[in-house]
């Protein structure tokens, strides 16, 4: 289903609370007869059905929020991985701005060009697509920043800690990478479906006397348990779709990598 997230936020939301909202209408229309043959005519008694509809509503309410607060935490997770790996860029390149030219020259630009095709490539990362391009540029910039042999202690020290941010960030980079189709397990899934279909399915039992008002009801139900659902799937995968984490964090930093590269060296 992760077509799902290459459509707009309000399509995605607006086919979740359709569809589930239609199979609720056609359920109730297709159980009728099957419940009033085991319920008996209407009206009836809804005492016992509207007390095991609240417990049942209320578990149901319980665990997709419980399973809100995880896929939100997911989200936030993620969220400040992003944000540290654009702080180590800022950090690298505090770093190799100082090495002595060509080397310093050099590197900065091949930084700013690294940050510039992540943020260029990120709508392919939202679609699941490894873009290309950062992994030339930072292949690049290894060798080139490998390549350095310092010449006194205080090139040495800079070059240690120019490496050790630099593999800080290719750490986070390959989480990125990898958990860029990061979701809920299946059966987490599962758990918010059949419960939802369950919680609705125990409305077909209300025995009320107008079916208008019953099918209302149906109605009004599969809304608010669809709307917890879409709420879920929307951050369910924090690289995808419209509410999904962006590349906020790494145009930040690039715009302070072109800043400092547009200030005038100091003699």
């Amino acid at each position: 289903m992760l077509w799902l997230y290459d459509l707009p936020t309000w399509l995605m939301g607006l086919l979740i609370v359709a569809a589930f909202t239609i199979l609720s209408v056609a359920g109730l229309y297709a159980t009728r007869r099957a419940v009033i043959e085991i319920t008996g005519p209407r009206p009836g008694h809804n005492e016992g059905v509207d007390a095991y509809i609240a417990a049942a509503a209320v578990f149901y309410g319980i665990v997709a929020g419980l399973i809100a607060v995880a896929a939100w935490e997911q989200y936030s997770s993620y969220d400040d991985k992003v944000t540290q790996e654009a702080g180590t860029v800022g950090m690298l390149y505090r770093d190799v701005v100082t090495y002595p030219d060509p080397y310093g020259s050099r590197l900065s630009e091949e930084l700013r060009d690294y940050t510039r095709a992540i943020i260029e490539g990120w709508p392919l990362l939202q679609h699941g697509v490894v873009p290309p391009q950062p992994t030339v540029l930072l292949n690049a910039f290894q060798s080139t920043l490998y390549s350095f042999n310092p010449k006194n202690e205080r090139e040495r020290i800079i070059h240690t800690a120019a490496i050790e941010e630099f593999e800080r960030m290719i750490e986070l980079r390959r989480l990125r990478l990898h958990d860029k189709d990061a979701g809920l397990p299946e059966a987490m899934w599962a758990v918010v479906i059949i419960g939802g279909v369950l919680t609705v399915f125990l409305t077909y039992f209300l025995a009320l006397e107008r079916f208008r008002v019953h099918l209302t009801m149906t109605i009004v139900s599969s809304i608010l348990v669809s709307l917890l659902i879409f709420m879920i799937a929307a951050v369910d995968h924090p690289f995808r779709g419209g509410v999904s984490i962006g590349s906020d964090a790494f145009r930040l930093v690039y715009d302070q990598l072109e800043s400092q590269r547009l200030t005038p060296k100091r003699p």
